[in-house]
């Protein structure tokens, strides 16, 4: 499957959005570009993005009628970009680590709103994926 297919498709997956970076970045991206200085290069890209989200809080808590454009536009989809850089570089699945930490948030601020029960079917389904 190409990058025209998956765009093509009605609903995209984060794996379709996985194998979408894949094929961007073996066409697209340096192939020396990996590892540690994929990592260093992501961490420092990351840090601009929050710069820019502090822009915008900052703009406004003074009342400044700021435009979230950037956010939607800009910031939010490279944060998933990086997001995918960081868990191929790691070797981990983003769905997964992203279903294990919340249901370790729930359990550890929100038990009080769920119960052992619930914990327990969600790590058994998380585990399934």
């Amino acid at each position: 499957m190409g990058l025209k297919e998956i765009l093509g498709k009605e609903n995209i997956t984060l794996k379709d959005l996985q194998r979408f970076q894949k094929i961007y970045d073996e066409r697209f991206v340096d192939k020396k570009f990996e590892g540690f200085e994929k990592i260093r290069h992501t961490t420092l890209h990351v840090a601009k993005l929050l710069g820019k989200l502090a822009n915008y809080c900052e703009k406004k808590e003074e009342g400044v009628n700021y435009s979230p454009e950037q956010i939607k536009q800009e910031i939010i989809p490279d944060l998933l970009v990086y997001c995918l850089w960081l868990a191929k570089e790691f070797d981990i699945k983003p769905d997964k680590a992203y279903m294990e930490r919340m249901i370790y948030n729930i359990e550890r601020m929100y038990l009080h709103k769920s119960s052992e029960e619930e914990i327990k079917i969600l790590k058994n389904l998380s585990n399934k994926k």
